[in-house]
């Protein structure tokens, strides 16, 4: 079976996990609704208001099980997990006003730096910081 996937982080071409994302179809850049925050080598993308920009992708049933160990998925237990697969509306790009998965950080962020933008590419030019 094959799934629509957003990604907005590492997993991006020109980032540090792109490799993870080698087989998967480019179908084109989006927009979410959500927030990001800086988790230091990564960023966490949480539901709440704003906008976060990233790329939908389509992947294979094991495609998607490899990313889900790559991002923390613990299948069936929400609570051991880092991240969290959903599902958000698409609110720009080709597929907009659909439905797609993305990984949701699924622990507290207090006390991190939001990203206001919802850009991962342009903060980390923004703070010179690799990724």
């Amino acid at each position: 079976m094959k799934h629509a996937l957003f990604i907005y982080g590492t997993l991006m071409p020109g980032l540090r996990l792109e490799a993870e994302m080698h087989g998967a179809r480019f179908v084109g850049p989006a927009q979410v609704p959500g927030r990001l925050v800086d988790l230091g080598r990564y960023p966490g993308f949480q539901l709440g208001d704003g906008l976060v920009s990233g790329e939908v992708y389509e992947v294979d049933d094991a495609h998607l099980a490899r990313l889900d160990a790559v991002e923390g998925v613990v299948p069936g237990d929400r609570v051991a997990s880092q991240y969290w697969r959903e599902e958000v509306t698409v609110l720009s790009g080709p597929l907009q006003g659909q439905q797609v998965q993305t990984y949701l950080y699924n622990r507290p962020v207090d006390g991190c730096t939001p990203i206001p933008h919802g850009d991962y590419r342009r903060y980390i030019r923004e703070v010179g910081r690799e990724s």
